[in-house]
């Protein structure tokens, strides 16, 4: 061996940097058919475009459907998907009745499920009859691969049969326009559908795993979602919590009786009006399978809080260049007046009135609804099902979506940065020695308050900035030490970043301006 003096050690270690909050991560939970290579009861992950999805759960699938609607808007955030087989229960049906003979030609517009995507126009000539024009019908559904229904034409009544036992298929609307003259139509809406899959070890098929959003079917029992998601809230020793959405049509009343009894602070239930006009529509005032609604929804979120996704066509952008990027700072803008393009508007009439959707927001509901010019269909605020704390108080800690995504993104970047600061170290409470990896109070209490100044700066404007509000932070910072048992109590008070919700304003007439 070479003589080499002076004896010098170099090493590299890495950089002292933040640790920011993990990337977002999207369930969807839902029904295959056995054409679906995908194993039932099973994670598949990273699911990508419509053909994979196809593939996997079968093109006429519940879940490949809301894959397609995930993906049409969010074709970048991670995506894995639970898929359930049917249980041996009953398919949902309805039934369009087309009765008389068409005294003049035209088109009949009938929509199974979704406007955007299942809508046919069946055309008529003179002198058609109910027998022709079911059968045409029949024939463009048939022609359909990537319709959740079959359609079965007898003397002008169509019976519409969903693909998938169980409730899925009484959540999907029907509708029909344009009815040419000398026919008649009667539409029964989709009902009926029973016995839903058995949904077990749900909780532990997710274990540790951190879902930021999970899309859950909206006619299912919420019990086994509820649950899981009480586990998930306050975990030990890892962030897993996330928001489950879920939407459902039905009445002004029957919603607030849904949500009255859920009081989960990870649960938004999205409310879609009930409108029996046979005629014309039976089904959700918005015209679109109930669960493809509850996956817009999330491709939407989930596109939010996407690091430096683009997002400039779901913010209004007018003086925050930096929030038509996605990144944890989306936590604490306004979900309301969010675009939904792929999504119809309401017919005028048809939609829960302003005063009905106050009282649903305040009661749990979530509610999409026209804009002011009718022309798109926008978000309205984005609530739980939260109410009250545990003793039956009403609070407001978890009302709004925003509030939970923000003291979530608040909590994961300090549990983050805190457990890589201290992942070998030495707890003291006198003075710390430099250059070994030693705490104590006050050094830990002067990193936390680093760590909030970090998430009030750019890139996260979650919790409020200023001298004030820093001194109560500091205040209100409390850290207490069992050197027995070498543990750190923390206790802290956060003021964070809330929306813009209400602007009252009064208007005073002067008739001269001389004093």
């Amino acid at each position: 061996m070479a003589v080499s003096q002076p004896d010098i050690t170099f090493n590299i270690v890495p950089a002292q940097r933040d640790v920011g909050n993990t990337a977002h991560r999207v369930l969807i939970v839902g029904q295959k058919i056995t054409a679906g290579t995908a194993t039932a009861g099973e994670i598949t992950t990273d699911v990508g475009n419509d053909n994979e999805a196809d593939a996997l759960f079968g093109a006429t699938s519940h879940l490949a459907s809301m894959v397609r609607q995930f993906r049409r808007t969010n074709p970048i955030t991670p995506l894995d998907v639970i898929a359930y087989a049917d249980a041996s229960g009953t398919n949902a049906t309805g039934e369009i009745a087309i009765t008389g003979t068409a005294t003049a030609a035209g088109t009949l517009m009938v929509t199974l499920g979704s406007n955007h995507d299942h809508k046919y126009a069946v055309p008529v000539a003179a002198g058609a009859t109910a027998t022709v024009v079911g059968a045409a019908l029949a024939a463009l559904v048939g022609a359909d691969t990537k319709v959740q229904m079959t359609a079965a034409s007898t003397t002008g009544t169509v019976v519409i049969t969903h693909v998938h036992d169980g409730t899925i298929g009484n959540n999907l609307p029907l509708a029909v326009a344009g009815v040419p003259a000398g026919l008649a139509v009667a539409i029964t809406g989709m009902a009926s559908g029973a016995t839903d899959p058995t949904i077990t070890g749900l909780a532990a098929l997710i274990e540790g795993i951190r879902y930021h959003t999970i899309v859950y079917p909206g006619t299912w029992s919420t019990a086994i979602i509820d649950t899981v998601m009480d586990g998930r809230f306050n975990a030990t020793n890892e962030i897993v919590d996330g928001v489950v959405i879920m939407a459902k049509q039905d009445t002004y009343s029957n919603l607030q009786t849904v949500v009255a009894t859920l009081n989960q602070p990870l649960l938004m239930m999205i409310g879609n009006k009930l409108v029996s006009s046979a005629g014309r529509l039976v089904g959700g005032s918005v015209i679109e399978i109930g669960d493809n609604i509850a996956a817009q929804v999330a491709a939407i979120r989930s596109l939010r809080l996407t690091q430096n996704a683009n997002i400039a066509r779901y913010v209004i952008g007018n003086n925050g260049p930096k929030d038509v990027f996605g990144g944890p700072h989306l936590a604490s803008l306004p979900y309301f007046n969010t675009p939904f393009s792929y999504l119809p508007v309401e017919k005028t009439g048809d939609g829960f009135k302003r005063a009905e959707i106050e009282v649903l927001q305040t009661k749990g509901v979530s509610i999409l609804g026209n804009n002011v010019a009718r022309n798109t269909l926008i978000a309205g605020e984005f609530v739980t099902t939260y109410m009250t704390d545990a003793a039956g108080n009403a609070d407001t800690s978890f009302k709004y979506v925003n509030y939970v995504d923000t003291i979530s993104n608040v909590r994961e970047y300090m549990f983050n940065n805190v457990r890589t600061q201290y992942a070998q170290c030495r707890l003291t409470d006198g003075a710390l020695v430099p250059g070994y990896n030693m705490a104590n109070a006050d050094s830990i209490k002067a990193y936390l308050t680093g760590l909030y100044l970090d998430l009030a700066g750019d890139g996260y404007v979650l919790t409020r900035g200023g001298e004030e509000n820093l001194k109560y932070f500091k205040q209100n910072l409390a850290v207490t030490l069992d050197l027995a048992e070498g543990k750190v109590n923390i206790d802290m008070i956060v003021p964070v970043v809330v929306q813009l919700r209400t602007i009252l304003a009064t208007v005073r007439v002067a008739f001269n301006t001389n004093g």
